[in-house]
């Protein structure tokens, strides 16, 4: 390489050397044999047998039939250890950014805290969205907000029951739900469809789509919104223009998150 003498104080042949042995395996080579190995990672067969042998020990390789090796699942620790060190509003704030730029509304990313929807990160780009003065720290009811619906609707049965329980349900407007049954409902159309809607159910005139953002475990972490009004924007508005803008920001901070979800 051509900065080695820069790295030959403190550069560790060994351990680049068993790095290039991992990275040899791809979607199109899910096992590899020695010799297969040695010809991907330039390294003579003797000494990528020890590499290779050692990762087997330590877990990161597996060894199958034939003299064959595979990756183990404990390669996606190394994935794990750095997507948990990671600041989620950080990493949500440009997509937000990009989502409001395009369909010209407010988004917000936000987590449940008890029975509150509690903003963590926000793009203002309408002068006013509701009553109160939506910040970084704002908090809602959950049951009147599409975040709310879009945090909870993935949670166990038991644990969606129990949060209800604890809520001090109050109608906000004609349209807020406040029997558990039709919350259920409304929670089951939400997981059926992949979205939340929130329909002038915390003030009359607001109106919201909001989708969760699931890490690498399947769960529920966050959820992100576009907040509009009903005057500007009807049903057919919301799911046309804006919901494709959301699932496609989604989607990418789903992906940095390391969820599953496609």
């Amino acid at each position: 390489m051509d900065n080695e003498t820069e790295q030959s104080s403190y550069f560790v042949q060994s351990v680049a050397k068993g790095f290039e042995v991992l990275k040899a395996f791809d979607s199109s080579s899910a096992s590899l044999s020695l010799r297969e190995l040695a010809e991907r990672t330039g390294i003579n067969k003797a000494t990528v047998r020890r590499f290779a042998l050692t990762l087997v020990d330590l877990g990161y390789l597996r060894l199958i039939e034939d003299n064959r090796f595979q990756l183990s699942p404990k390669v996606l620790d190394l994935a794990v250890h750095y997507l948990q060190t990671l600041n989620l509003p950080d990493l949500a704030q440009p997509i937000l950014e990009s989502i409001s730029a395009t369909v010209k509304e407010s988004t917000n990313l936000a987590i449940l805290d008890g029975v509150e929807v509690v903003y963590v990160s926000r793009v203002n780009a309408a002068k006013r969205i509701v009553g109160v003065n939506l910040k970084v720290g704002s908090r809602l009811p959950y049951y009147a907000t599409s975040l709310g619906k879009a945090l909870v609707a993935w949670l166990p049965e038991n644990e969606r029951k129990k949060i209800w329980e604890i809520t001090n349900i109050e109608a906000f407007t004609q349209n807020t739900i406040t029997t558990y049954e039709k919350f259920e409902e409304d929670l089951a159309k939400t997981r059926l469809r992949g979205y939340a809607i929130g329909d002038e159910e915390l003030e009359e005139g607001l109106r919201s789509i909001s989708m969760p953002i699931i890490n690498w475990q399947g769960a529920t972490i966050a959820a992100v919104n576009v907040s509009t009004q009903v005057i500007r924007t009807d049903k057919k508005k919301l799911l046309e223009i804006y919901l494709p803008a959301l699932q496609e920001g989604v989607k990418e901070l789903n992906h940095q998150t390391g969820s599953k979800v496609k």
